[in-house]
């Protein structure tokens, strides 16, 4: 499984528009469309296998698989530089962060009308994907996949420091109490750890924390910074008082990040990461538990990454054919089989009333808990092009906090100080 927000870096990357006229196909013959999936190992077995079903049902369109030369991670890099030219597929999995820097190709496809079908079920998809597709009320493509953020915890080491397992109502408190406890400093073991390398992972666990207190990451027009309010520093004072004062954090500062590794060398109690882990952790014979996320005043809300199937238009007839096999594609017996293949989470909420999911269900040990956290997953980092450099600043200031270099006020106004005049960029 991927990691949900690697590649981020390259949402600086500007799409430009591009000519070239659209490839000729036989009059009177299927529509030909080509998709660029992106994906490895069992997900790509999948998405073969549904294709090659739905070419022997469809017998009017034929859809051709590409890598498009990468994987999802380059995906973009791939499409910027094939839409140049007449070289770009009708359809590629992009990242959902990637949205507000495709939205604005010329070549990017408008769904909005096609959505509005009965048939396709558009409400049935979960509030963050629809709002990862649309960009400016247009919309891009369909969800290709959801995931969000959950706390893993290691049960051996939580029974080896007397710690019960963590409760549905259990808050941010309980999980700095419970990472002080596990914490062993002679036996290499940390009750949590934090990335201070200054990617978007370090970023990502901290905006539930913003959310859930009230807080937000920008201004509703997008135009100012939000996340230095009492709810930013509260949160990130929180994760400060458990590096700097309890030593129950790991800070990893390596750019590949340890923490998954860590945790499946039993040296993590809690571990924050989502659905993408669990057969690497299977596969390890680690004794885990999934929890929500802790709360703050009863509310558990985290944060997901969807990705997406952007459409790109050659012609009305290819989109036309990329809409309807994308519709027949996420319909939810299709996805249902698709998340057994790979262990992904269900895109549709109706997924979960189908016989196969418990099925489903029993294969991935604690994907239950994920799956229903999907609706604490209410909202998405701002669709704005701006947002990588927003991330960036505001992970060195998670860094300077942790390292006990500031305290959090100041690394958080800091931070907002050069998100606002980045900002204030024209073309954000």
């Amino acid at each position: 499984m991927r990691r949900p927000l690697a590649g981020l870096a390259l949402l600086a990357l500007v799409v430009t528009g591009c000519g070239g006229g659209a490839r000729e196909q036989a009059a009177g013959g299927p529509v030909e469309i080509t998709i660029w999936h992106g994906q490895e190992d069992a997900s790509a077995k999948s998405i073969e296998k549904l294709v090659t079903r739905f070419n022997q049902s469809h017998p009017d369109i034929k859809v051709s698989t590409e890598s498009g030369g990468a994987t999802a991670d380059g995906m973009l890099p791939k499409i910027t530089a094939a839409l140049t030219s007449d070289s770009f597929p009708d359809i590629a999995y992009l990242y959902g962060s990637w949205a507000p820097n495709i939205a604005r190709n010329p070549k990017t496809a408008d769904l909005t009308e096609f959505v509005k079908d009965p048939k396709i079920g558009w409400q049935d998809f979960w509030g963050s994907e629809r709002e990862a597709v649309t960009v400016g009320g247009k919309v891009i493509g369909f969800p290709a996949v959801v995931d969000n953020m959950v706390v893993l915890y290691n049960k051996k080491l939580f029974a080896k420091a007397g710690v019960e397992a963590p409760k549905p109502d259990w808050t941010w408190d309980d999980f700095r109490a419970m990472a002080k406890r596990v914490t062993d400093p002679g036996a290499g073991v940390f009750g949590t750890t934090w990335p201070i390398s200054g990617g978007e992972e370090a970023v990502w666990g901290l905006w539930p924390m913003v959310w859930q207190a009230g807080g937000d990451i920008l201004t509703a027009d997008h135009k100012k910074a939000a996340f230095n309010s009492p709810a930013g520093q509260q949160a990130l004072g929180r994760l400060r008082d458990m590096a700097v004062t309890d030593k129950s954090v790991y800070l990893d500062s390596s750019p590949a990040e340890k923490g998954q590794k860590l945790f499946e060398s039993e040296r993590l109690g809690m571990f924050m990461s989502g659905p993408w882990v669990l057969p690497d952790l299977q596969a390890a014979g680690i004794e885990y538990g999934v929890a929500q996320l802790p709360g703050t005043n009863g509310n558990h809300e985290t944060i997901s990454g969807p990705d997406n199937w952007v459409v790109f238009e050659h012609d009305e007839r290819r989109v036309k054919a990329a809409a309807t096999f994308l519709a027949w594609l996420t319909a939810a017996e299709r996805q249902l089989e698709w998340m057994s293949d790979t262990g992904s989470l269900p895109i549709r909420e109706s997924i979960t009333k189908l016989p196969g999911y418990k099925d489903y269900v029993a294969k991935y040990q604690g994907i239950e808990v994920i799956s229903t956290n999907l609706v604490n997953a209410k909202r998405v980092r701002p669709p704005t092009t701006r947002y990588p450099r927003v991330s960036a600043f505001v992970a060195e200031a998670i860094a300077e906090a942790l390292l006990g270099k500031t305290d959090a006020k100041t690394a958080l106004d800091q931070a907002a100080a050069k998100s606002d005049a980045a900002l204030a960029v024209p073309g954000s």
